[in-house]
């Protein structure tokens, strides 16, 4: 795993506060609630980033000590299991981007993004999310799952054609490249 954790280093640092600082601006004005339990959010592109960037463990570290920091900036109720929800996904983003370069043009790369699109759908917008809601809220998991089932109907082909439209022309870039080590 050690090909999986970057050398945790003032650039890093300074680049991680400002994916980070880019998911909250994200999250708090580029999110649609269409219900108490069920909300469009925009924030997989900077947690892409963010796991291309840190990598699994140092991505895993920031999600989870900034997501109670937003939180309390945003007036919202802390839960613990959104804090491990966030946790996993930087995990899983960090795991499938770091160090992955991609290219707009192969079909390998458009199905390797659909995988993980897949699996962070699965893991986090059906499994995790609506165990939480139903712990917290109470409301029973029949009902959270048949608009997440639509949500994810819609959420899952906007989130491949953005992530590889946009995560292939950061990497372009020299200086991101670098910082995301698919460059030298």
């Amino acid at each position: 795993m050690g090909k999986k954790i970057p050398k945790l280093t003032v650039q890093l640092l300074a680049a991680l506060a400002l994916v980070l600082a880019l998911v909250m601006l994200v999250e708090n004005l580029l999110s649609i609630r269409v219900s108490e339990t069920l909300q469009f959010q925009f924030t997989f592109l900077p947690n892409a980033l963010l796991g291309a960037l840190a990598g699994p463990v140092w991505g895993t570290l920031a999600a989870v000590v900034a997501d109670p920091i937003f939180v309390l900036m945003s007036g919202q109720s802390f839960l613990l299991g959104f804090v491990v929800i966030e946790g996993v996904s930087a995990f899983i983003n960090g795991w499938f981007f770091y160090k992955k370069p991609l290219d707009v043009k192969e079909k390998k790369d458009w199905l390797y993004v659909t995988g993980v699109v897949l699996l962070l759908q699965v893991v986090i917008s059906l499994g995790l999310t609506p165990l939480v809601l139903h712990l917290h809220f109470g409301t029973p998991l029949a009902v959270l799952y048949a608009p997440r089932l639509v949500k994810a109907v819609i959420e899952v082909p906007l989130k491949i054609v953005v992530l590889m439209l946009v995560l292939p022309q950061l990497q372009a870039i020299p200086e991101i490249g670098r910082l995301l080590g698919i460059r030298k």
